[in-house]
């Protein structure tokens, strides 16, 4: 099969997965913060009083006042803004009294109320204005459908990036298993090529090379009896796969270069956007590539 159609399938393939999934993602995402939302929306007043106390009784509120405010704000940096190097913390489940975090948020809410009322999106939640004479019900079930449409973007973005990539190394440790191999039970830094045993896999370990770099997955071939370090990488952006490629090549020169890994064999499994130049950098770089939607040319190497 040639390259062109390789990529072409690759990228209409990546396609299917980030429509099929991020629509259900989404729709979840969507259900979750419309629960939150009426939390906040009954603590609050409809957004009336933003208080300490209404952040002390569920402080997964932070969430939606996050995105209450406009623009919208990270949890990055809306934590900076409190001293924090996230909110993440704080918002993502309800904080118990009597804990260390429940002590931390009762200093920070009365902060965290002030901001969020000084910065409240009022074009949004037009009840908040003295002539609003209009339905309210109708502006109420408006304002919660665009704060949580925001909001359940941003999740469902963030959720696939860490899904997508979670589930190509678990289609690749599938690949392995329904070929007889089993996992490994080594734990650490692998410095040796026969640390990984015959027949065996690990993921997200650790390779000694010049430096200490994880490799997706770690297989010890039945063939070759080689060490085989298996880079997973999807690409939904062809902006982004130069950053991958490179990323990739960098870990391959470091591992080859390791007398006591025996000369490793390197495979990149790729799929979505990437172009015949990224591809032909990864071969110079000595790198197998194996498109997913052909794993089972993995299968000539282990």
């Amino acid at each position: 099969m040639s390259i062109v159609t390789d990529i072409a399938r690759s990228r209409e393939y990546e396609m299917r997965v980030y429509l099929a999934s991020m629509k259900a993602m989404y729709e979840n995402a969507l259900v979750q913060n419309g629960e939150i939302y009426d939390i906040a929306a009954r603590l609050t007043a409809d957004f009336r009083t933003i208080t300490a106390r209404a952040i002390l009784a569920d402080s997964r509120i932070i969430k939606i006042l996050r995105y209450a405010i406009a623009p919208s704000i990270s949890q990055m940096k809306f934590g900076q803004f409190f001293g924090l190097a996230s909110i993440d913390g704080l918002e993502n489940y309800r904080i118990s009294e009597g804990t260390a975090k429940y002590r931390l948020l009762k200093s920070l809410a009365p902060k965290i109320a002030r901001f969020a009322v000084r910065n409240l999106d009022r074009e949004r939640f037009l009840w908040l204005h003295l002539r609003f004479d209009g339905d309210l019900a109708l502006a109420q079930a408006y304002a919660k459908g665009w704060t949580c449409s925001i909001a359940a973007d941003q999740n469902a973005q963030t959720k696939y990036r860490n899904w997508r990539k979670e589930q190509q190394e678990q289609a690749i440790a599938a690949f392995l298993v329904a070929r007889g191999y089993v996992k490994s039970s080594f734990t650490g830094v692998v410095c040796r090529h026969t640390d990984v045993n015959l027949g065996e896999y690990t993921q997200e370990i650790r390779i000694k090379g010049r430096t200490r770099q994880k490799a997706d997955l770690a297989v010890r071939s039945k063939k070759s009896k080689r060490l085989v370090l298996i880079e997973a990488k999807a690409v939904g952006v062809e902006l982004d796969a130069t950053k991958r490629i490179k990323e990739c090549c960098d870990k391959a020169g470091d591992w080859q270069s390791a007398a006591s890994l025996n000369v490793p064999d390197i495979v990149a499994v790729v799929a979505g956007f990437f172009n015949p130049t990224g591809i032909a950098n990864l071969r110079a770089s000595n790198i197998h590539v194996v498109w997913e939607h052909r794993l089972a040319d993995l299968g000539k190497l282990v």
